[in-house]
């Protein structure tokens, strides 16, 4: 009975020993000054617009707890609408990185992940002014 014991005793051991180190998922992945306005474009649909119809209304965008100042300053247009198209501009703009990452870096590491987007520091970028 104690070679067998010994035997599961080991195998447990290199169980543990041989394990992969943690995969970074793509929600932990950090983003770049080239990917992060996907995912920001990303984000906001996700948020705000709830009937998915890529286009976002002052309505929709004060019920995810958006400032109305800070949709002002993303409809370029000014129809009273936010599309995709309007994200985007907004997105690659050269600044955006930089403020992006100061307002939604959550655990202050001076990377910014898409999960950050979806802590409540991402959710402050509704009231951003950009």
């Amino acid at each position: 009975m104690r070679p067998a014991f010994i035997l599961l005793a080991l195998l447990s051991l290199s169980g543990t020993a041989c394990q992969s180190p943690k995969k970074i998922t793509s929600l932990e992945r950090p983003l770049t000054a080239k990917t992060v306005g996907p995912a920001y474009v990303d984000f906001v649909l996700e948020v705000t617009d709830k009937n998915q119809d890529n286009q976002i209304t002052q309505a929709e965008w004060l019920k995810a707890d958006g400032a109305m100042a800070a949709f002002v300053s993303v409809d370029r247009n000014k129809d009273g609408i936010i599309t995709r198209t309007e994200l985007i501009q907004l997105s690659s703009r050269p600044q955006f990185f930089d403020t992006v990452r100061r307002y939604a870096d959550f655990n202050k590491d001076n990377q910014l992940t898409p999960r950050e987007f979806r802590s409540p520091a991402g959710v402050r970028l509704l009231r951003h002014e950009f």
